[in-house]
């Protein structure tokens, strides 16, 4: 095989707008690395088999344990992008009765977990919380752990969950399926063959792949080999991700810089993660451009709440592996809530068409980035971009003129890599963002 004739034709084929080049670098800095999966597979794991244990008050009662929430779904995103720190979320079946007491449930698995003075976790930052315990590792990643009891007599993996607030003095059971609702979401997310292979051009430019490597994932006819599907929960690498996933890390991300930054926000439960990947699965055919999918996916969250509002009502999403649970049981508690989302969100999406209107200017795109995703978002995205130059040049796609400015250089017969490829367009400069006002019509 001929690798490089095979890669320049599958590079040539690609067309990617600066701006959607950044934003594909800040889903990259965002996402969970193998290393980092496979740990928070093994913690949740050790603390099954710690509640397991001999001596524990749940010994020979755990039934199984599983991956959970973003995890569940190849969603989840890095607390920190400067460190490894992440949050994993995880259902552990108990074999107890499923009306048992609420309050008993999460304080006998506090203690199951916490153990006995130089135990494994004695030392560990746990916390009881109204439907799970909280184990914080010494890295700063955390275990949500939530007790459930499968229910006789209804849809596999159906069970009560138990609900605790001793603030409030509240407290029940809840029917829940997030195993059904994972299933059911990985069965239904569409995916993109166009979006998955600019990553992959993506990942060549940036991290300096060279031919050898990608020769390995490459078939005859130039086209990207797929990782064998394997059972949920696996590490699934980007450029095998849907748009529709990768938009919803991004939203989840920006949802959480607002929520830690804005005054505004203080105080105030996060709109769920789970709520957002059920209405993604109503936002309509998934979009090539990651760009186009924020946007999409957005202004679909934004709509839902748009609608509850003109019948005054509070948001309301189900399960649709199991519609008795309701997913909006908790946020939004009053209209205010959900009000200041759709600000949020309209905020989100205004920002990102007037990139789009205006092109790539580093400053602007520095500045955008940060404020809407934080933790020097956009440093990242344009030490990528500069990279792919650096790559752009060697490979022969991009030439210097007299004066300094980048063109893409004319087309040649065995040209490198990125001759007339169109794997980044040339910067346009143009710093005017002029004033965008998010929509407020619905108030």
């Amino acid at each position: 095989m001929n690798v490089r004739t095979n890669f320049e034709n599958y590079a040539r084929s690609l067309d990617i707008d600066p701006v959607e080049a950044a934003l594909m670098d800040v889903a990259r800095a965002i996402q969970i690395t193998l290393t980092m999966h496979r740990e928070a597979e093994s913690h949740y794991r050790g603390l099954a088999n710690h509640v397991d244990r001999p001596g524990s008050p749940f010994e020979d009662l755990v039934d199984e344990i599983y991956a959970s929430g973003s995890f569940a779904i190849h969603a989840p995103t890095r607390s920190r992008l400067k460190q490894d720190q992440h949050d994993v979320d995880a259902v552990i079946e108990l074999s107890v009765l499923p009306g048992s007491d609420p309050e008993w449930i999460l304080a006998t698995l506090y203690k199951a977990i916490k153990g006995d003075p130089g135990s494994k976790y004695y030392d560990y930052l746990i916390e009881k919380n109204s439907r799970c315990v909280t184990v914080t590792y010494p890295d700063g990643v955390t275990v949500d752990l939530m007790p459930v009891v499968r229910l006789a007599g209804t849809p596999e993996r159906v069970a009560n969950l138990f609900h605790h607030k001793p603030e409030t003095g509240t407290q029940y059971h809840k029917e829940v399926n997030p195993k059904g609702f994972a299933d059911h979401f990985n069965r239904q997310i569409e995916t993109s063959q166009i979006f998955q292979d600019r990553f992959n051009a993506r990942r060549f430019l940036v991290d300096g792949e060279t031919y050898e490597t990608m020769a390995k994932r490459m078939a005859s006819d130039g086209s990207m080999i797929k990782a064998d599907t394997q059972p949920m929960p696996i590490h699934v690498p980007l450029d095998q991700k849907s748009p529709r996933v990768v938009a919803l890390q991004l939203i989840k991300r920006f949802r959480d810089k607002r929520f830690r930054k804005h005054d505004d926000h203080r105080g105030k439960r996060k709109p769920p993660s789970i709520i957002m990947a059920a209405i993604a699965l109503e936002a309509g055919p998934v979009k090539d451009n990651l760009v186009d999918e924020v946007i999409s996916l957005a202004t679909r969250m934004r709509r839902r709440i748009q609608d509850a509002e003109s019948c005054l009502r509070l948001l309301e999403v189900h399960n649709p592996a199991h519609t008795p649970d309701v997913f909006t049981d908790r946020w939004p508690e009053q209209r205010s809530d959900q009000q200041l989302w759709a600000r949020d969100l309209q905020i989100l999406i205004d920002r990102l068409k007037t990139l789009q209107r205006v092109g790539f200017d580093p400053a602007v795109i520095q500045s955008t980035f940060d404020d809407l995703f934080g933790e020097k978002a956009g440093e990242a995205a344009l030490r990528a971009y500069h990279q792919a130059r650096v790559a752009q040049l060697e490979h022969g796609a991009l030439v210097m003129k007299p004066g300094g400015e980048f063109k893409p250089a004319a087309p040649a017969l065995g040209a490198g890599v990125g001759a007339a490829s169109g794997l980044i367009t040339p910067a346009r400069a143009n710093t005017n963002m002029g004033g965008v006002v998010p929509d407020d019509n619905c108030w």
